[in-house]
């Protein structure tokens, strides 16, 4: 039995030069060790904000006392001053993480009042806080704090970043609903006001009037309507007046029904025109006939206006000029393209294959019906927490803006009765009235974030499981809410790759689709959900969906 031993034991040792060498070049480095040594980063959005220091007291103060109870040595004060948090090409935000790297004081922490005050770039600062992660140093938010050490931290993390990014947009889309309000009131949105007219402010209401090179202008198209004469007449009779323009810019003119009274914007509806409260350089049936005149090339086609063929028109952008692609239809052949209109930009494509082209990107973004019931699951998980930190914070802000509207009720009682002057009341009562605009502000954008959460998951998570074939099936109209659902700022077409780019993918399908790709990814045994999983949770975009 010994004998047996040992030829086992000799056996095993024979076969022990089979085995694989042992691997150690690829484990990860361990991020150095860092003290308790920390920077702190403030800032606010505006110049006002900044002028008051009222914010940026709050957030000082905040970050300091929150530094002093945790036992952190602050070695470091960035910020301090107005900083957009859009982008982070910001000079202190950049000052910092030079200071953070390139310190040898082994800084471990950045110390901020929120997660937004630190960045609301979304996708963007959550990449830069993995990088600083990975070398050791952590983001801490006094009013939003998690612990990164684990995934479930770090998702939050994430979603915290994700939801400063979403109020970006949302400021945005208040900002746009404004402005196409008072578009369909009548007032010009676009900006400066279009040649020929100037633009002025009385009694704070938006005045715009003709001016002499409207009179000129108006002369143009009596010389089209009335005598037929070709653009290049017409430009030399305008030159020999004192007006120089080009062959394009007259088409221009002569295209934009502003100078007939009317205004359309791409605010509006694509069929939708409105009666301005500007003056009119010329009638609707001089525009009209001028337009006639203009409809006539040699080309042998005609622009679309609205066309069950090219639902993609406005909606997809040049990739090189980046203007929208109009469409036409080749009458001959009976072929629809599209085609960028810029001059000297030659984007032509047959409108087949570019529907061809966006169903595939579509379906990049459809869900596995196999993993519905986790992503739902994890969705729903995700949005109950938001949902409570949502609330929480709503509950912190009304006792702060409690708080605030007692002081001045005080401030206000004491100037009545004499006790302190005109100037200082007016200085203190100003600042306390900006900072409860700014609480107002914030608890309207915290109320009812994320309500009836789970109808929402399960009527989006519906919708991505056929994205790419319900957008296919549908009519024209359908299919144009569809593509502005998922893609709310278009696509843009890049004729060297024939393939789109997205610029701005509708956070909820953006998430759905990353939750679902890293499960895919665990099956395989490939996931690696701490690097690589930053989704995006946004209430808008779920609704308005398609119906059924």
């Amino acid at each position: 039995m010994k004998k047996t031993a040992n030829n086992a034991a000799k056996a095993n040792q024979d076969l022990s030069i089979f085995a694989r060498p042992q691997q150690t070049a690829n484990k990860k480095r361990k991020p150095a060790a860092r003290g308790k040594v920390a920077v702190i980063y403030t800032r606010v959005s505006t110049k006002e904000q900044a002028e008051t220091n009222q914010s940026l007291e709050t957030q000082l103060a905040s970050c300091k006392d929150y530094a002093e109870r945790h036992g952190y040595e602050v070695v470091g004060y960035f910020g301090g001053t107005y900083e957009s948090a859009k982008s982070d090409e910001r000079k202190e935000f950049k000052r910092m993480l030079d200071f953070v790297k390139n310190s040898k004081l082994k800084i471990g922490y950045i110390i901020v009042y929120s997660h937004d005050r630190f960045s609301r770039s979304g996708p963007s600062a959550a990449f830069i806080a993995d990088g600083l992660r990975q070398e050791g140093v952590s983001l801490l938010a006094v009013t939003q704090p998690v612990d990164t050490s684990n995934p479930m931290g770090m998702l939050m993390q994430q979603l915290y970043f994700s939801m400063g990014h979403m109020e970006n947009h949302q400021r945005k889309e208040r900002c746009t609903a404004g402005m196409v309000a008072k578009a369909r009131k009548g007032y010009w949105v676009g900006g400066k006001a279009p040649m020929g007219y100037d633009q002025l402010r009385v009694n704070g209401e938006q005045v715009i009037k003709p001016n002499k090179t409207g009179k000129l202008i108006r002369l143009a198209f009596h010389l089209k309507a009335e005598q037929g004469l070709p653009n290049t007449a017409i430009l030399q009779r305008l030159k020999e007046q004192g007006l120089t323009l080009y062959d394009q810019t007259l088409s221009k003119i002569f295209r934009n029904p502003f100078y007939c009274g009317l205004i359309t914007h791409g605010l509006l509806e694509e069929a939708e025109v409105v009666v301005g409260r500007h003056e009119p350089l010329v009638s609707r049936d001089i525009f009209k006939l001028v337009n006639g005149l203009q409809a006539q090339n040699p080309q042998g086609y005609v622009q679309v206006k609205e066309d069950e063929h090219l639902p993609l028109r406005h909606h997809i952008q040049c990739g090189s000029c980046h203007k929208p692609l109009t469409g036409y239809e080749m009458k001959k052949k009976g072929i629809h393209y599209y085609k960028c209109n810029t001059r000297g930009c030659c984007l032509n494509r047959n409108a087949g294959k570019m529907h061809e082209r966006y169903q595939e990107l579509l379906k990049g973004y459809q869900l596995d019906p196999l993993l519905l019931p986790q992503v739902q699951e994890m969705m729903s998980q995700v949005f109950k927490k938001l949902n409570y930190d949502s609330e929480q914070e709503g509950k912190r802000l009304k006792q702060q803006l409690s708080e605030l509207g007692k002081k001045l009720e005080t401030l206000e009682r004491r100037y009545a009765y004499g006790e302190i002057e005109r100037e200082m009341y007016a200085k203190f009562s100003a600042e306390l009235k900006l900072e409860i605009r700014e609480i107002e502000g914030s608890i309207e954008k915290t109320t009812g974030v994320l309500s009836n959460h789970q109808m929402l998951v399960e009527k989006g998570l519906k919708l991505t499981l056929s994205l790419s074939s319900s957008w296919g099936k549908a009519d024209a109209s359908k299919k144009r809410r569809l593509q502005a659902l998922v893609f709310p700022e278009g696509v843009a077409y890049e004729r060297e790759n024939d393939a789109y780019r997205t610029m701005r993918v509708n956070s909820f399908f953006g998430l759905a689709a990353e939750i679902s790709q890293e499960m895919g990814q665990k099956e395989k045994g490939k996931s690696d959900f701490q690097n690589h999983f930053s989704p995006s949770v946004v209430r808008r975009g779920i609704e308005p969906l398609l119906p059924e």
